[in-house]
């Protein structure tokens, strides 16, 4: 139970902006190994959540990918309403704090 009940929170970086998604990206860090027993048992989803200024975002809102030990969470722009509260165009951003908590670890590299 040591493994699963040490979470971790990191805060994410804007990385891209494309059409279909916003991309933020975490440098350095990958999902902890469990053991063979745990792992069977605990979706990768269910290892960690994401959160928008304090909000917590649904696993339907986003894809996650990892690459050259990093994490890059792709938030889905159709899954977020198309205006603010404002009537402003919505867009998670450079002013928007983006973290990740869970089954985290951070590797020397």
């Amino acid at each position: 139970m040591k493994e699963i009940n040490e979470p971790n929170e990191f805060v994410l970086v804007p990385f891209l902006t494309d059409s279909s998604y916003w991309i933020f990206k975490l440098e350095n860090t990958r999902l902890k190994t469990l053991s063979l027993n745990l792992e069977s048992k605990r979706s990768e989803t269910a290892r960690f959540d994401i959160f928008i200024n304090g909000l917590f975002i649904s696993e339907q809102d986003y894809v996650v990918e990892y690459r050259d030990n990093d994490i890059y969470i792709k938030f889905i722009k159709s899954r977020f309403p198309s205006v603010d509260r404002f009537g402003q165009t919505y867009v998670v951003g450079e002013d928007d704090e983006v973290v990740i908590y869970g089954d985290l670890e951070r590797i020397n590299g």
